[in-house]
């Protein structure tokens, strides 16, 4: 596997727009009465469950390359948040939902995009087992975002 060294930078665009992506999809879930609705039961316990479920969504992601980390959606959206979370209501998922709440960030690069010259990732937000938002993007700088499908 090829390491790719990024800038302080663009480490940060890109955390900030995985967390983004994240709050997106916990927005558009929307809430029951007393808790959080999720959209799909266990679909995401296993790496294996991840990687068919994104390739459900048309991408083949490299379960090798899998990286997690807990993120906490905040309470109060910035403009960044805000912006991403459209992308995630876009998708059905809306991650408002989710204010407050502690989810996993689950990252795959994404082998089968059509420039091969660009590395492309895809996250997915995971609460209770349940994706609840992701996005697929660039890493490089000047790069793209959108939606899982």
């Amino acid at each position: 596997m090829k390491k790719i060294a990024l800038s302080q930078k663009t480490k940060t665009f890109l955390i900030t727009l995985c967390a983004l992506a994240f709050l997106g999809v916990l927005l558009m879930v929307g809430t029951a009465a007393g808790g959080v609705k999720l959209l799909a039961k266990d679909v995401c316990s296993t790496t294996e469950k991840r990687v068919a479920f994104l390739a459900g969504c048309g991408w083949q992601a490299d379960p090798a390359s899998e990286q997690s980390q807990q993120v906490v959606i905040p309470t109060k959206f910035t403009d960044v948040y805000e912006s991403y979370n459209q992308l995630q209501r876009q998708q059905g998922y809306d991650l408002s939902d989710f204010s407050g709440r502690t989810c996993t960030l689950y990252t795959y690069q994404v082998l089968n995009y059509p420039d091969k010259s660009q590395t492309v990732i895809a996250d997915l937000y995971v609460f209770k087992n349940q994706i609840v938002g992701g996005d697929v993007h660039s890493t490089d700088l000047g790069g793209f975002m959108i939606g899982l499908k």
